[in-house]
C-alpha cells in the first residue's frame, strides 16, 4: 500500500437537524488492509461542520457509514465548489489524510447535496523529495 488507501465515498442521505443538516456518508475501503478512520473535518466556510474524531476499523473491503452536522444556508440553485470532507486514517503503522473534494448544490428544499468529484491521499509529514 506504499501509494496509500484507497476509497470510495458517497452520500447516504442529508435530513435536517434544526438549524443544521445532518449529511451521513458510506465510506469503501478498496484495499486489501484494514484502516482505522481517526477523525473528520469540513472546513469550508459555506458547507462546515465541527472536526469530529473517530475510532472506525474499517475492515480491508469493507464499509462505514460516517455522518456530520453540517451548517449550510445556500439557497436553492447555488452550489458551493471546492467544499472537503477530510478524514483521517492510520494503516499499516502510518497517517494518512484523506481528502475528499466535494461540490455540494442546493436542493429544492434548501438541502445541500454533496457530490465527490474527486478524492486524494496524503501522508501525514511526508515532504518529498526535494
Amino acid at each position: 500500500m506504499a501509494s496509500g488507501p484507497r476509497v470510495a465515498i458517497s452520500l447516504l442521505e442529508v435530513s435536517a437537524r434544526g438549524a443544521l443538516w445532518r449529511v451521513r456518508w458510506r465510506v469503501a475501503n478498496e484495499t486489501g488492509v484494514e484502516l482505522r478512520l481517526t477523525g473528520l473535518a469540513i472546513p469550508h466556510g459555506r458547507f462546515r461542520a465541527a472536526d469530529q474524531d473517530l475510532d472506525i476499523a474499517l475492515r480491508a473491503n469493507g464499509t462505514a457509514e460516517l455522518a456530520a452536522d453540517v451548517s449550510f444556508t445556500e439557497s436553492r440553485g447555488t452550489e458551493v465548489e471546492n467544499a472537503f470532507l477530510i478524514l483521517t486514517a492510520r494503516s499499516d503503522g502510518r497517517d494518512w489524510r484523506i481528502l475528499a473534494r466535494l461540490r455540494v448544490p442546493a436542493g429544492e428544499d434548501g438541502a445541500p447535496r454533496p457530490l465527490t468529484e474527486r478524492i486524494d491521499v496524503q501522508e501525514v509529514g511526508f515532504n518529498g523529495p526535494g
